[in-house]
């Protein structure tokens, strides 16, 4: 499937390991393995037994259960780990989206979040967002834009490159919406 240069990471191509100062980074700021290690006792013991070969597919058992504590409805056999939101953001397309879907993507976009479905066939519609409105997404707008063959509303919260994070109100809206219609968040 032919995709459509990654404009971000051409961008960070050829400025980010050159330029005097980085604004533009979303993630955190870089650490020393031992500093993290220094964060939880014993880690830095465990970091050296740690068995680096081959695990279940759907990623390490202990991992799945740490992630699953952090929920009150999900158990280790829902997740699934991915190496990173590249990986998955593209297993998730292939997986639920064919050619003629409708998709809403929250934009603006991790170019990813579009650029896959609409590489796929998909039609894809992005629910703007600006910054007079605080990055608000807007429920009527996405009512107005579904369709029969919409199938997915892609929703990207906390939300990059804006900070911005649904209300648990809009969330809820949200998860109605998908009841209702039968597409996936």
């Amino acid at each position: 499937m032919p995709l459509p240069d990654f404009q971000l990471e051409r961008y960070f191509a050829r400025y980010e390991f050159n330029a005097p100062y980085l604004l533009s980074s979303s993630d955190c700021e870089s650490q020393t393995i031992g500093n993290v290690l220094a964060l939880e006792p014993g880690a830095a013991e465990e970091f050296q037994n740690l068995w680096l070969g081959y695990t279940e597919s759907q990623g390490d058992p202990a991992l799945r259960d740490e992630i699953a504590r952090i929920y009150t409805n999900v158990e280790a056999q829902d997740i699934l780990v991915f190496s990173g939101a590249e990986e998955a953001i593209y297993v998730f397309m292939h997986a639920g989206l064919q050619s003629g879907d409708h998709v809403i993507v929250h934009y603006p976009a991790y170019q990813s979040l579009h650029e896959i479905a609409r590489a796929q066939g998909c039609d894809v519609t992005p629910w703007e967002t600006n910054a007079d409105d605080n990055w608000e997404v807007d429920m009527d707008f996405l009512r107005r834009h579904l369709r029969p063959e919409t199938r997915a509303v892609i929703v990207n919260c906390p939300h990059n490159p804006t900070g911005y994070q649904m209300s648990s109100e809009k969330w809820e809206e949200l998860l109605a919406l998908s009841q209702e219609q039968g597409f996936r968040i």
